[in-house]
């Protein structure tokens, strides 16, 4: 049993260290020469390893941000307190990594240094107001009792209130910032642990499954007036997976050039809109149609039961004869949010793997974004493109490949 103690108390002592080292153990700023530390002995160990005749030398004369209580000179140890603290945007989360002897139940006091307290074993907690805090955990159960101690730089504040309503559209969730008060920097956790943290505003997400999700929301500014958090529950309940995509064939010599088009669309399209980039039209599924020249762009304009909508824009060349004729590897490409103003996500389902090049062009044709060039999987892929500061307007996304090319619009605002 003691040498299990002793393996225990080393192991958790190792993580001790090693936690600490990671969360500055030694801050000069609370070095205070000339505080006058008690005579009491009160030996603490410190996260660098050292042990210290009392908190306060520790502390002040050293800077030492995280110590135990546990004496120094007695091995093993039956109990040991410890915590970890991560924040998340002005939200303090105090994880408790104590072990207790093993006898009964382990009881917990959390002091986070502005008065309050908490016995919860993985409390969290919000300042109101910025500055060092030195906070404190007690473990207690019927043999031991341990105490752990760390100093926080928090920010604090409560100038602010953190809101959002979320809506969902044609797959694309808005959450929709209603907070009140100021505030230059914000956090989110859309719960599927995808964090996202960008300025004010509202932000777009797009969920892959269905389901309940956690969100939170936290805002805070860097003077300190503004610390806020909000979380809700939203409900997932159907995903959008209409794709729009089409090949074609072209049937004879010309002019005029007869073409017919295969629609290949899926994810419950139920009407369709084809524009043939020479003042015509067609509403048919399966349309053919008469081009005065070769080289066109074609769109299709997919819509399901909703009233949502997919395009994707082809060059064809209807003087090339053969069955079928596929001008890209991909059968369909899309963008989201659109309109956009930061990023967008760029969703391509490719017929293969391959290499690809992502541009995107303004009006005149010209390349404002050019990205690496990209690996493909087959089936569905996901890319998030960082937009520069653009001027707002109709933007093409094209995608150039080892066949041809594919390309729809965005609208920046």
């Amino acid at each position: 049993m003691k040498r299990l103690l002793l393996l225990s108390f080393l192991i958790s002592l190792f993580a001790f260290n090693a936690k600490a080292q990671g969360l500055n153990c030694i801050e000069n700023s609370i070095i205070v020469v000339g505080q006058v530390c008690p005579p009491v002995a009160d030996t603490v160990w410190g996260c660098d390893g050292n042990c210290y005749p009392n908190p306060c030398e520790a502390l002040f004369h050293n800077g030492v941000t995280h110590f135990t209580h546990d004496p120094c000179n007695v091995l093993p140890q039956q109990c040991h307190a410890d915590f970890i603290v991560s924040d998340f945007g002005g939200t303090y989360n105090f994880i408790d990594s104590s072990f207790g002897s093993g006898v009964g139940s382990v009881s917990y006091v959390y002091e986070f240094g502005d008065g309050d307290t908490s016995h919860n074993a993985n409390p969290s907690h919000v300042y109101a107001a910025s500055g060092y805090y030195l906070v404190c955990l007690t473990i207690n159960d019927p043999v031991c009792t341990s105490t752990s101690c760390r100093y926080i730089l928090a920010q604090g504040g409560t100038g602010c209130n953190a809101m959002f309503t979320a809506v969902t559209n044609c797959g694309i969730t808005t959450f929709i910032d209603q907070s009140t008060g100021s505030y230059d920097s914000c956090g989110w956790d859309f719960g599927p642990a995808q964090l996202s943290n960008q300025g004010p505003g509202n932000q777009t997400y797009q969920y892959t499954a269905t389901g309940d999700y956690v969100v939170h929301f936290n805002i805070y500014d860097n003077a300190g007036l503004c610390n806020s958090a909000y979380t809700d529950t939203i409900t997932i309940s159907s995903l959008f997976n209409l794709t729009s995509s089409f090949t074609y064939t072209a049937t004879g010599v010309g002019p005029p050039y007869p073409v017919v088009f295969n629609n290949s669309s899926s994810g419950g399209a139920i009407s369709y809109y084809w524009d043939f980039a020479d003042g015509t039209t067609d509403t048919t599924q399966n349309p053919t149609h008469n081009f005065a020249n070769c080289g066109n762009d074609v769109t299709l304009t997919c819509y399901d039961i909703n009233g949502c909508q997919k395009d994707t824009i082809i060059h064809i060349d209807a003087c090339n004869i053969g069955i079928p004729t596929y001008t890209s590897v991909l059968n369909s490409i899309s963008v989201y949010p659109n309109p956009a103003k930061d990023n967008i996500n760029v969703i391509l389902f490719s017929r293969m793997t391959s290499d690809v090049m992502l541009t995107v062009k303004d009006v005149t044709g010209r390349n404002v974004i050019e990205s690496k060039p990209l690996h493909l999987n087959a089936g569905k892929n996901n890319y998030q493109l960082q937009l520069p500061l653009l001027p707002a307007g109709v933007y093409m996304v094209q995608i150039n490949d080892e066949i041809g090319m594919m390309n729809t619009r965005v609208l920046i605002k």
